[in-house]
């Protein structure tokens, strides 16, 4: 009830606001400059319809706050404006929202085609929390000479069509097509000033738009999405790229979305029949999950596709399909297949400035993903040595966790594993050079190949792989992986209980992408153009839960859940059973724009006791999480060692471990030699500066030793 008297005042707040918003409508550039400079939160100014070259537009308005009602700059129709000739859109303050224009045949020469930040200069003020909507571009190329989808072309000029500058801004159901000459279609910007220092995070959605033909043959600068810069990209980003579809291009940029920024999620995207794929370039601690990354059989780009690309550490890719890629037919060697991580010129463990050609793949967890009917080297390779201006990378990907993933191949091997240990140059920073091996720990993993590609076949099965008929875009994964995957739980915080269709994983999972026993309606799945791109329903995106977990701390549960996208949210409800079937309110939590939610409250009476969010939109909507089993009785904890033998860093796998639990390794001696926490799923140990010789794990709980693992270092 409180609630509502809230929304009630707050309603009554805003009507003085509503009721006296101005309509305005604009059929000259001047007007429209000086109207917007003068608008007021729900004010509209609308553009009369009609075919405009006006040059630079430069639109700021600073009257809005984060929350405000927006200022609306729109066509009369959609469509019904169209830009020509050497116009182009700059636009900043808060909350403004851009819809419906159209820029078409066009030339802005080096200027971006539309920049959030009203003006070209360093000093221009930035767009925070405005959003750009229902936005077409077709053919605005600042150099056409010689310009074709298909090769040879080139261009010498660069512009971007889309750059984002300031923070928390959206473009959604915007359409771009034919593409021709250099430089990103979309790039995310950062402040300079005093880099590393004076960077700060960005938090902006690109989500429901299109992408369609790339034709710019120069090599670099051909991205569709890049998010950030390499003589940046210690900056974190926290941006959100989903629900996006890209499609018949031919760019020789290897990268259709390329990273060079922190914490990014990449999500839910489809890439079907395109040169190129997804590349971690510079930045940590990215997520890439639900993506579709499609060749179809009748598609006419160049062998050059490839899905995944891993470089610098702590990458996490999970429920991804791959499907059909041909980029390595001919040859084993190439880079271009469904899932590369890289070696690096610098080892994952430090940061400098200016940043190298590439940091090695260390702390990458590949899980979960569905590699099918793809063609070449391998499905998998592991520790790629890529020369960057001339210098080799020997520093080899460390602590990587590969598990339950489907490698399928039409033809070629099933994993490569680079197995040397070249000395690599010192580095200049911590002063060490490199002997070491790929480490990593592999489990659960399916494959179906001519050859495995090396002798170690630890975490890997072969298996006879035969999928089903194409049914909601992608090839259905053979029965026989329902529940096979290895520890399944360990994983669950990762997967937040979902897979790629946003299915609840029913435990033990399924190996790869798709549960074969999900439940749930699917949410997911394969893009066309009928749902993304401007003139498509503009629904709003439901909140994005991206994990939903619970633990127990002294008879507390502690409930977290991760928000990535919080729009238009009334609340979230959690809810407790008994019997994972009949629910019940346990409290009613209001939106409070954050990423992560924490929520406590004691352990139920009973044995097993199940918790779930209850998630409702303004709208009335109501969808669910996965519920989470805490059982009241007390497992001892499950632990095992990859690798031991080591030399290097090892993974600790951990399940059932109480909070606060701690290591302590000692060597043969009983001597002390380090200690540090340890919690449920992997733990990455460094053991690279001991003696070789033997050593012994003791786990800790609550003061009492609960475990020991012996293990050897060589």
């Amino acid at each position: 009830m409180t609630h509502k008297i809230i929304q009630y005042c707050t309603l009554l707040l805003c009507l003085p606001v509503m009721m006296f918003a101005n309509n305005i409508t604009v059929s000259t550039k001047t007007d429209l400059i000086n109207k917007v400079a003068a608008a007021k939160p729900g004010d509209t100014i609308t553009v009369a319809n009609g075919s405009y070259n006006w040059g630079q537009i430069s639109l700021n308005n600073n009257s809005g706050k984060a929350a405000s009602a927006w200022i609306v700059v729109q066509a009369q129709t959609l469509n019904g404006v169209v830009f020509s000739g050497g116009t182009f859109l700059q636009f900043g303050g808060y909350r403004i929202m851009v819809t419906g224009f159209k820029f078409a045949n066009g030339n802005s020469g080096s200027d971006d085609v539309i920049q959030f930040r009203a003006g070209s200069g360093g000093n221009s003020p930035y767009a925070f929390y405005c959003r750009l909507n229902n936005i077409t571009i077709d053919n605005y190329n600042s150099d056409t000479t010689g310009c074709q989808l298909t090769p040879p072309a080139a261009t010498n000029t660069l512009n971007r069509w889309i750059c984002f500058y300031g923070r928390h801004n959206r473009m959604d159901h915007c359409t771009f097509i034919n593409k021709f000459n250099g430089g990103p279609t979309v790039a995310v910007i950062y402040d300079s000033s005093n880099y590393p220092v004076g960077g700060y995070s960005t938090y902006h959605l690109i989500d429901s738009n299109y992408f369609k033909g790339r034709g710019w043959q120069g090599g670099n600068e051909g991205e569709t999405i890049r998010v950030g810069l390499g003589s940046m990209s210690n900056n974190d980003g926290f941006n959100v790229i989903e629900h996006n579809l890209i499609q018949y291009g031919n760019s020789t940029d290897p990268e259709i979305f390329s990273n060079k920024s922190n914490w990014n999620t990449y999500r839910y995207n489809t890439i079907k029949d395109m040169d190129g794929g997804i590349t971690m370039r510079q930045g940590r601690n990215n997520t890439i999950n639900g993506n579709f990354i499609i060749k179809t059989t009748t598609s006419k780009v160049r062998s050059a596709q490839y899905g995944i690309r891993l470089i610098d550490k702590g990458q996490k890719v999970y429920n991804n399909y791959i499907e059909g890629l041909d980029g390595n037919y001919n040859s084993l060697t190439a880079s271009n297949c469904p899932i590369i991580l890289y070696s690096g010129q610098a080892p994952g463990e430090g940061f400098t400035i200016p940043i190298p050609g590439y940091y090695s793949a260390d702390s990458c967890i590949i899980a979960f993903n569905t590699i099918v009917n793809c063609y070449g080297g391998a499905g998998m390779v592991i520790g790629y040595n890529h020369p960057n201006k001339g210098v080799t990378a020997p520093y080899k990907p460390q602590g990587l966790i590969i598990a339950n993933n489907i490698i399928s191949m039409a033809k070629g091997q099933g994993i490569i594993v680079d197995t040397s240990t070249a000395t690599a140059a010192v580095d200049p920073v911590n002063g060490i050079s490199n002997t070491l091996p790929v480490t990593y720990l592999a489990e659960g993993n399916l494959y179906s190949a001519t050859t495995f590609g090396f002798t170690n076949t630890n975490g890997f099965s072969s298996q006879k792989l035969t999928f089903g008929t194409r049914a909601n875009g992608i090839l259905p994964p053979p029965s026989l992986v329902a529940g096979t995957a290895i520890n399944s739980l360990n994983y669950d915080s990762l997967l937040g209980s979902v897979d790629a269709f946003g299915n609840t994983r029913t435990s033990p999972f399924s190996v790869g992408a798709i549960e074969v026993n999900g439940k749930g309606g699917t949410v997911t799945y394969p893009l066309d153009s009928t749902m993304v791109g401007a003139g498509t329903p503009i629904i709003s995106l439901p909140v994005s839960i991206v994990g939903f977990t619970g633990k127990l701390e002294n008879n507390t549960v502690s409930l977290k859940w991760e928000v990535a996208n919080e729009i238009n949210i009334d609340s979230y409800v959690v809810e407790y059973s008994i019997d994972g079937s009949n629910f019940s309110s346990v409290r009613q939590l209001f939106p409070q724009n954050k990423l992560t939610y924490i929520f406590s409250t004691k352990l139920g009476i009973h044995q097993d006791n199940y918790y779930r969010l209850k998630i409702t939109s303004t709208d009335g909507s109501i969808k669910f999480s996965h519920s989470i089993l805490i059982s009241s009785i007390t497992q001892k904890p499950n632990l095992s060692l990859y690798p031991n033998p080591v030399r290097g860093n090892m993974t600790l796998s951990a399940s059932h471990i109480k909070p606060n639990a701690q290591i302590v390794i000692v060597d043969f001696l009983g001597r002390t030699i380090k200690t540090s926490t340890i919690q449920n799923g992997m733990n990455p140990i460094k053991v690279d500066g001991f003696s070789a010789g033997s050593y012994n794990i003791t786990i800790i709980e609550d003061g009492k030793v609960s475990s020991n693992i012996p293990f050897i270092v060589q």
